[in-house]
């Protein structure tokens, strides 16, 4: 409320400086005309030709002078315009962040992968109580070994929907996986190794957000000397290993040297993107979903395919892309996360995105519009006083600030039509009331109309927005110096 009692303020504010501006710069040109012996105020100087182009001259550069002065208040509503804009648009990711913690945030998946516990010896040095003997002394301690697969491959489904609180919406999904690790247990070289506890080791599923699994559907164990011992349990236990702090974990019992597969499955929620570590040597994933606008970030997938249903897109990743071994010692506290795969559900431009944009171009649209009012000045041989290119300029103005309030109810097509609706009527049915003429008021409507379809173009034509805008600034040039061709000349 307070910023839009202060945007009428501003409003206020630039109508004066305005007409203070014009009088200003009026009183200076008829001094200046005073001093060459000009009475602008005198009928016999007026019917002079020599003083007549002097004084067409002075009312065309004074109208230059208070149009560039008007243009440059008129960045004072539309900063306040982009403050508010900003501001609504912080609080929409804010209220799309609490969606997401509340449903479940981006989602990054590892694993499985199999821990082992082990003991090992150290020989320490110890010296007796009296401090004159040393000693040799054997401790024992405790690690675990992380197995990595020799083979990944997961295969995602992913399901969009939409959750609303209050006006907005944040987009999230529903994902099912379904994969299989392949694991190869050899003679691992520990130095001091005691034993290693194959009897308590575990297959450990990192996920980034446990709070968003519904369930495991499916865990399966095919191979000699390998069983399931217990029921699945929440953490991994590798809580220094990045990329698998979080997640839950099925206790196995393994042979000395067996090879084994895992296949599992099972389904949980998330919002905004999933990630997939390739934690195999050779890791295979696949991502299908329905919604037809992917970003791809980390590793590009090396096949994919977008449709209006949706998108495909598969990895075939070596484990010579990353820089971790396949079995490392969990203190050692080795990091996962340095390469991944990663599948945005990207919304192409928010509406506060194409508001921001749009207010951007704000200037530029009010400064052709005073233009053409100049033009149509000059081409219409009338002339319009300087409140009204104030009342003009606020009325652009204001079609920003409608576009943002109607946008976070409609679409942004409906909302940017009834926003345009209003200084198109509103302007055209001003100037031709103010000219008299209501071919005059149809001929600045179909101006300004042509304004914000190209401005709705630039908008929709993000990569060519430069290339569009700048071949307006051509046109607009053009036509000013076509129209002005015929301007008197200086006859002293």
């Amino acid at each position: 409320m307070f910023s839009i009692i202060f945007w009428v303020l501003t409003l206020l504010s630039l109508a004066l400086f305005g007409g203070a501006a014009y009088l200003v710069v009026r009183a200076l040109l008829k001094k200046f005309n005073q001093n060459q012996g000009i009475d602008m105020e005198s009928p016999q100087a007026l019917s002079s030709h020599s003083k007549g182009t002097s004084l067409a001259k002075n009312t065309t550069l004074l109208k230059a002078l208070t149009i560039g002065i008007l243009s440059i208040l008129a960045l004072i509503p539309l900063g306040i315009i982009m403050d508010m804009t900003s501001d609504r648009e912080a609080l929409y990711h804010s209220v799309v962040d609490e969606i997401g913690r509340s449903w479940g945030e981006q989602q990054t998946l590892s694993g499985p992968v199999l821990v082992i516990p082990y003991s090992y010896f150290v020989m320490q040095e110890e010296v007796s109580a009296d401090g004159k003997n040393r000693h040799q002394v054997k401790r024992t301690y405790q690690d675990e070994l992380v197995i990595l697969p020799k083979k990944l491959k997961l295969d995602l489904d992913l399901k969009h929907d939409f959750r609303t609180r209050g006006i907005y919406q944040s987009l999230v999904y529903n994902a099912t996986l379904q994969g299989k690790a392949d694991f190869s247990l050899s003679h691992y070289e520990i130095p001091n190794l005691i034993a290693f506890d194959n009897k308590n080791a575990r297959l450990a599923f990192g996920v980034s957000s446990n709070q968003a699994i519904d369930k495991v559907d499916k865990l399966e164990l095919t191979g000699d000397a390998v069983t399931l011992s217990g029921s699945l349990m929440s953490g991994t236990g590798l809580g220094t290993t990045g990329g698998l702090e979080k997640g839950f974990n099925q206790g196995v019992q393994v042979g000395e040297a067996s090879d084994f597969s895992v296949d599992f499955a099972m389904t949980l929620r998330g919002s905004q993107s999933i990630s997939a570590l390739p934690l195999g040597e050779q890791t295979l994933l696949n991502i299908h979903a329905d919604w037809p606008h992917p970003s791809f970030k980390g590793l590009l997938p090396a096949e994919r395919d977008i449709n209006a249903q949706g998108f495909t897109a598969s990895w075939n990743i070596s484990h010579l892309t990353r820089n971790y071994p396949q079995e490392f010692i969990k203190s050692n506290q080795s990091s996962l996360t340095e390469v991944s795969a990663n599948a945005i559900l990207f919304e192409p431009v928010t509406h506060y995105g194409k508001i921001e944009r749009s207010v951007k171009y704000g200037l530029l649209f009010i400064v052709l519009t005073f233009i053409m009012l100049f033009i149509f000045e000059l081409g219409q041989k009338t002339s319009l006083s300087t409140i009204q290119y104030v009342l003009v300029g606020s009325a652009m103005a204001l079609f920003y600030l409608l576009l943002l309030s109607l946008s976070e109810h409609l679409a942004f097509l409906h909302a940017y039509l009834i926003a345009a609706c209003i200084p198109v009527l509103s302007v055209s049915a001003y100037v031709g009331s103010a000219t008299a003429s209501i071919k005059r008021g149809a001929i600045v409507g179909i101006m300004l109309v042509s304004l914000y379809a190209v401005l709705y173009s630039i908008l929709q034509l993000e990569d060519y927005a430069l290339l569009m805008g700048t071949g307006l600034l051509l046109v607009v040039l053009l036509i000013l110096m076509f129209v002005t061709r015929h301007q008197p000349k200086n006859t002293a």
